[in-house]
């Protein structure tokens, strides 16, 4: 009976520490952060190299998420997955992603554009360590952002 018992943990173990799993997990962890305005743990989640497609580095990243998140009085995001795949040991996750949430006019309009968009965010993750849910962000992209200085 207990080896049964065993059995059956140990599976549902492996089960919920693959990355199909794992990720979605940091995912929602990074934007509960930047809900939460918690910039010290959104840089946790980043990668120490990480870059993007518009020249940023870690901490750019975190100081734009200051300038702009920070503006938001309420900040909720609402996911949907597209897919997610794996490549030379990166997983890119893709997800259209909403904002909601009110503040000054410089959130609102960061809001209105962001949920035009049509195409997905792309997050590519990496594996930090040789732990299962040790996951950091490597890069961001989406077809449709333009950033301007």
């Amino acid at each position: 009976m207990f080896g049964g018992v065993l059995l059956v943990a140990a599976l549902w173990l492996r089960w919920w520490l693959l990355p199909e799993r794992q990720i979605p997990r940091a995912q929602a962890r990074l934007l509960s952060a930047v809900a939460r305005r918690d910039f010290d743990a959104l840089a946790a989640l980043l990668a120490a190299d990480y870059g993007d497609r518009w020249g940023q580095d870690r901490a750019v990243v975190v100081m734009r998420s200051r300038e702009i998140f920070g503006q938001f009085g309420t900040l909720r995001f609402e996911r949907e997955s597209q897919g997610l795949r794996s490549e030379h040991g990166n997983w890119f996750l893709s997800e259209k992603i909403r904002l909601n949430g009110f503040g000054g006019p410089f959130a609102m309009a960061a809001r209105e554009k962001v949920n035009a968009f049509r195409e997905p965010f792309v997050m590519e993750w990496h594996r930090r360590s040789g732990a299962p849910w040790d996951w950091e962000l490597k890069s961001v992209a989406q077809s449709e952002l333009e950033l301007v200085e």
